[in-house]
């Protein structure tokens, strides 16, 4: 209902790639990363609570509409003020210039999907997936100095795999409840098994030496996580929107001890 299941997922990903890196990080990266994740995801319900008429809102937007005020006039303001403070005092330059070029892409995606005032060049959750990968990656990127971006790339491109097929199976999921058109619903099969692929892929060649060994952990838990979600399709029928939502964010969760091992 507090959007919490995303900034959790943020932070374990971050935390388990800094331990298949082999790096210690300070703890205010963690919370600068999960703050962020909380507000973008709460700016996007807050603005859907005014595109959307009241009839139409699920329950979380229906919570967020409720309590539209408290968060509009505290709770986003403290947050901003609170992400501000660990960006300029708590974390390195680095970071901060790289969450920097982050947030442009960010404020393209809130243009574009949810103000809507531009011409979409990918799906939703294709963007979406992307930008959480990017964030997830960004301290990553900046302490291990890889030597060339291929490894990093490959690094954010396995996570945008995995969260997609999150992402992908949410938006199914809706259209399904709502009984609207089944674009997603019809791709996500094939999305999901098109992905499945991919990671199979990846670590082939991270095992025959094409990129680096400590991308195998992560591409693993990856794959891991993508097998429990091709199970969960087999079964959301029976599940509702809530319960298939926090299996499919769990799905994201329980593989990362493969990292940690």
């Amino acid at each position: 209902m507090l959007s919490l299941e995303a900034p959790l997922v943020a932070v374990l990903w971050q935390m388990g790639l800094a331990k298949a890196h082999g790096l210690h990080l300070m703890p205010m990266v963690h919370a600068g990363l999960g703050l962020v994740v909380w507000i973008i995801y709460v700016l996007d319900r807050l603005w859907d609570t005014f595109r959307q008429p009241q009839a139409e809102l699920d329950v979380r937007h229906a919570f967020y509409r409720r309590h539209r005020v408290l968060f509009m006039a505290l709770l986003m303001p403290l947050a901003l003020a609170a992400a501000a403070w660990i960006a300029l005092k708590e974390i390195p330059e680095g970071i901060l210039w790289q969450a920097v070029s982050i947030a442009v892409f960010v404020a393209l995606y809130f243009f574009i999907y949810v103000a809507r005032i531009a011409p979409a060049l990918m799906p939703r959750p294709h963007a979406a997936a992307l930008l959480f990968a990017l964030g997830c990656t960004a301290s990553i990127r900046f302490f291990s100095m890889p030597e060339t971006w291929a490894d990093p790339m490959l690094e954010c491109a396995v996570l945008t795999l995995l969260f997609l097929a999150n992402l992908s199976a949410l938006a199914a999921k809706e259209e399904e409840a709502a009984g609207k058109s089944a674009h997603w619903h019809a791709a996500h099969p094939t999305l999901l098994g098109g992905n499945v692929l991919v990671m199979v892929a990846v670590l082939y060649f991270i095992q025959k030496g094409t990129f680096d060994a400590v991308l195998l952990a992560p591409a693993a838990a990856a794959l891991v996580g993508l097998a429990l979600m091709t199970i969960l399709h087999r079964f959301r029928g029976k599940l509702s929107v809530e319960q298939h939502r926090v299996l499919a964010d769990l799905a994201m969760i329980l593989p990362l001890p493969v990292v940690w091992m």
